[in-house]
């Protein structure tokens, strides 16, 4: 089995631009003249999902670039996220394959996708033109190309902490320890309006923040064999079960199916496990107090989870070059800032650190410092999309047979480490 190499946001971004897509290298014609040159109408089918405005905002993008190009169509083929991975192996098991499409999951199609090096001006800039740990590399071949970035973080109810006259880290030298964390929660349920002190998001992802805060991994540095049963990951998931038994993190979301975003709204709740993508949410949804978005706690490590979305061109399209003219041009630092400003993300292209948001400048800044801290550990294992897959359900449900009682954090523990070992057996085959 081909290895991913892939490693999915641990630093924050460095300066720099990519360079200019007028040239071509031995063999390719990446650059947006490429389809000016063959001078025949050429049409790309983008196979996408929106989370909110994103489709409005690719397809804007789009229409400047049939401008520059009035050979080149562009025509959008929407379709709802759980039903991206069918769509898409339908139009391939017919011989259709898409021009391009947006995806999350790239493990799924890594051997379908399109290498860009063989097609970009100048595959090293093209490279360097976004964060080393964002670049999804397979057996060697950079198949995608980011388009936008989402990290884990701690939002908070402002109007519950100022009443129960707690005060949140204003920096990164104040940032809580796990114990002064939940002391913190504690304290705001007792003297507020608050019932619970922390929503967690029910994902298997946004749990392992905690087990690389401990110090944990799921794999060996190699990637080779499981270290999920450890002392580490044992004070994570025990951690995470006190929470639970305390009442500070209310049953109804691991235990049922509450939506945590739900409970955080009502004003119920001092502070939500989330993602960053939750800050344009809240915006409009939030009206009856102030929150705000802090430093996440740490134990023996700071540590957030990054996650993101791809733009990806499939092999035998027909329509190679001009699919790889497009994604170079897509992912110039001009218009990828305008995209994750009018979407609310963090931008995976150096150069774009500090983006001028509408709304919430400075928290997005904050989610972007808990990237820059986070270590490898983290974007390696989630980046290995093939084997998350394999493993996330049973990771999430045995959790849950943890918080229930119904099974020990040691056997939890050594479960899924023999399950998971399973699983890169099976990827090895």
């Amino acid at each position: 089995m081909k290895k991913i190499v892939s490693t999915l946001l641990a630093g924050v971004m460095t300066a720099g631009l990519l360079t200019g897509c007028g040239g071509t290298s031995s063999g390719s014609t990446g650059s947006a003249d490429a389809a000016k040159a063959s001078g025949e109408p050429v049409t790309l089918d983008v196979v996408w999902f929106s989370d909110g405005g994103e489709g409005n905002s690719f397809m804007a993008l789009a229409e400047e670039y049939m401008q520059q190009n009035p050979n080149i169509k562009i025509e959008l083929i929407e379709v709802p996220y759980a039903d991206v991975d069918s769509k898409i192996k339908n139009m391939l098991n017919a011989g259709e394959a898409p021009a391009l499409a947006r995806l999350s999951n790239i493990g799924t199609f890594q051997s379908q996708l399109l290498n860009l090096d063989e097609y970009v001006s100048d595959p090293q800039a093209f490279h360097d033109n976004f964060r080393d740990d964002l670049q999804f590399i397979f057996d060697g071949k950079m198949i995608a190309a980011p388009m936008d970035v989402t990290a884990n973080g701690l939002i908070y109810n402002k109007t519950a902490f100022e009443q129960a006259g707690v005060e949140v880290p204003q920096s990164e030298d104040e940032i809580w320890t796990w114990e002064e964390w939940k002391q913190a929660m504690e304290t705001v349920v007792e003297k507020s309006d608050c019932t619970y002190g922390l929503v967690y998001d029910k994902s298997p992802q946004r749990f392992t923040t905690l087990l690389y805060q401990a110090g944990g991994r799921m794999l060996n540095e190699d990637m080779t064999a499981s270290e999920y049963n450890s002392p580490e990951v044992q004070r994570a998931v025990s951690f995470f079960k006190e929470l639970h038994d305390d009442g500070l993190i209310p049953t109804s979301v691991w235990l049922g199916a509450e939506n945590p975003n739900n409970l955080f709204r009502t004003g119920q709740v001092a502070m939500h496990f989330a993602g960053s993508w939750m800050v344009s949410n809240y915006k409009d949804e939030v009206t009856d107090f102030e929150w705000g978005v802090t430093y996440m706690p740490k134990d023996k490590t700071r540590s957030s989870i990054a996650g993101g979305k791809y733009i990806a061109a499939f092999q035998n399209s027909g329509v190679e070059k001009e699919a790889a003219a497009f994604i170079e041009w897509l992912s110039q630092p001009e218009q990828n800032a305008r995209y994750c400003q009018e979407n609310s993300y963090l931008s995976p292209v150096k150069g774009n650190e500090s983006l001028e948001y509408e709304y919430g400048k400075e928290y997005f800044e904050l989610f972007a410092k808990e990237l820059e801290a986070t270590e490898t550990p983290a974007s390696q294992e989630w980046g290995y999309q093939a084997f998350t897959t394999l493993v996330q359900n049973d990771l999430r449900d045995g959790l849950v047979e943890v918080l229930v009682g119904n099974k020990t954090v040691e056997d939890y523990t050594a479960e899924m480490e023999t399950l998971m070992n399973d699983a890169l057996q099976e990827l090895k085959a």
